[in-house]
Formats: C-alpha cells, structure tokens, sequence
C-alpha cells in the first residue's frame, strides 16, 4: 500500500475512494488506523449529509475535489447515484484520506449535467481526524444556502480508559429555537424481562444550539456486550422535564426509542459516537418533507 501512495499522490482521492467502497459493515471491528495502515500523512474526513433542499425536500449529492469524485459510484449511464439525505460517507467507522492543507471541495448533485450546491475548500492537517456536515440555510431562505461544518474528532481519548464509550451532541437544525435543545439519554437498569424495568437518564446536554455542542467526546457507561437494548435517546425544547420513555408527545421533538421497532443506541467499551439532531422544525413526518430527528454515527 506504501508503494502505491508514494507512486499515484497526485491521485490519492481515486484510490482512497475505492478502499472505501470495499470496506466491511458494521460487524467489522477495525479501528480507522488498522483499516488504512501503512498510508501516512493522509488527513481523515468523514462526511454527512445533514442538508434539507427546499421546503425541507430530500435530495441527494456527491463530493468532489477537483474533477474527482470522493463519494459514491461512478455509472456509465442514466443519472448518477448520490448519496441520500442523512446519509455518512464511508461507513460504519472508516474515514475518507486526503491530502492535508487546503483543497478544493465542492457539493454535487447527481444529474447529467451536475448542479453545484457548493464550491469551495477544506482544510485539515496530516494524521487528524475530521467530521464534516453538510448544512442548509432555515427553510424560510429561498434559494437555500449550503455550507461546511466541521468538526475536529479526538480519537486518542479512548486511550484515557478503554473501559468506558465515548460521546457527544451536536445539533445540525437551521431553524432550531434560540434556546437550542436538550439531549437526555435513558437507560434502564434491570434486565430483559425481569420486573421492575427501570429507566434512569444518566446524562443529559442542555441548551444546545444550531451548530454548536462541544467537539470533545465525554466518557459514559458503555452496555455490556451482551445486552443489545441500547439508550433510548430524547432531543426536548431546553429546560423541559424528561418524558416518559416511548411518549410521542409533549415536549420531546426526537426520540430514538430502546424498542425493538427501531436502531436503538448501544454504545460499547472503547467506542467513539457522535450523536446529532437533523430535519426542520415544522417538517412533515414524511419520506421527503423532514421533521427533527435524532440518530448517531460511529467515529470508531
């Protein structure tokens, strides 16, 4: 792999592209270093796509610095495949590697011809890690505006204790309240099936903005490898008490329910998360009209 970096550094993109595309699933256990040994000097970009078109539409896009395509397929014929409205680009941990400093960048939409959405630069340094959300001006702005969000990922805080999971809240909603939001996360304490099953909140983030939550992750109490129930998460309007868990109402605007009809959120031992809420206030609990919406993404 050396050889092949030092050989083709004017097209590191290309390859790196295709390393992503053969990359495993989530039962993969790699680390992002283990995944991209012997490739150095590369920065690590993740990318989400956290934007809303207009009206709160879904639509999908491609990245690209230069001419060459970082995400996605390339296809002879037809329309070109992009990447769909929440999605992440590699998966389940892997990173893109790129070459470090300033680089152009640009937001694609799959079409023949393509339509730019954005066109400018990245900057990232050798060896760190990067998150980088796709962002959309408040329905209200027509035409919308897209920009960058990005995130510095501190990946060596596992090497504090490799005991716990790691997290952290971000909140990507462009018409959020001026208050922001609150994240609480719900676990319970007794065991499947037994009785009482208890539900405790062991860590809430308050007032959490648009674009803002701190970039450090914080250490919290992983699950145990046999237990798959997971923490149920809950985006609420700042300062609302906690809900009753698997409620719809009141004041909860996302909920990731611990049930079996959804991903529940299952942190492990040594694991990094980033946690973020996503869609417009006011949207439709469509498939293409996008109301708030909490999930996660697995920084490794």
């Amino acid at each position: 792999m050396k050889n092949i970096f030092n050989n083709l550094k004017k097209s590191i993109i290309p390859i790196l592209g295709l390393l992503a595309f053969t990359s495993c699933g989530d039962e993969n256990d790699f680390t992002p270093q283990q995944t991209f040994e012997g490739i150095e000097g590369a920065a690590n970009v993740k990318f989400v796509h956290s934007a809303v078109g207009p009206n709160g539409t879904n639509f999908q896009i491609n990245y690209f610095t230069g001419t060459e395509k970082i995400t996605a397929v390339a296809v002879s014929t037809g329309i070109p495949i992009g990447m769909g409205y929440g999605a992440q680009y590699p998966i389940p941990i892997n990173y893109v590697l790129m070459k470090p400093g300033t680089q152009p960048l640009s937001v694609k939409t799959p079409a023949t011809p393509a339509v730019t959405i954005y066109d400018g630069n990245i900057v990232t340094e050798k060896n760190k890690y990067y998150t980088s959300f796709l962002l959309s001006t408040p329905p209200s702005v027509t035409p919308p505006v897209y920009s960058l969000y990005q995130l510095n990922d501190d990946l060596s805080v596992t090497d504090l204790d490799e005991t716990k999971a790691y997290i952290r809240f971000i909140n990507v909603i462009s018409n959020s309240a001026p208050a922001g939001y609150d994240l609480g996360l719900l676990k319970e304490t007794s065991i499947i099936g037994a009785t009482p099953v208890v539900t405790k909140e062991v860590y809430t983030y308050r007032n959490v903005t648009f674009k803002g939550g701190d970039e450090k992750f914080i250490p919290i109490e992983p699950q145990e490898p046999t237990d798959t129930r997971g923490y149920q998460l809950q985006v609420r309007v700042a300062g609302s008490p906690t809900n009753v868990p698997g409620t719809t109402t009141g004041t909860t605007i996302a909920n990731l329910a611990n049930n079996p009809a959804s991903v529940a959120f299952v942190p492990r031992a040594g694991r990094i998360y980033t946690i973020y809420c996503r869609g417009i206030i006011g949207g439709l609990p469509t498939a293409t009209t996008n109301p708030p919406t909490v999930t996660y993404i697995t920084n490794k």
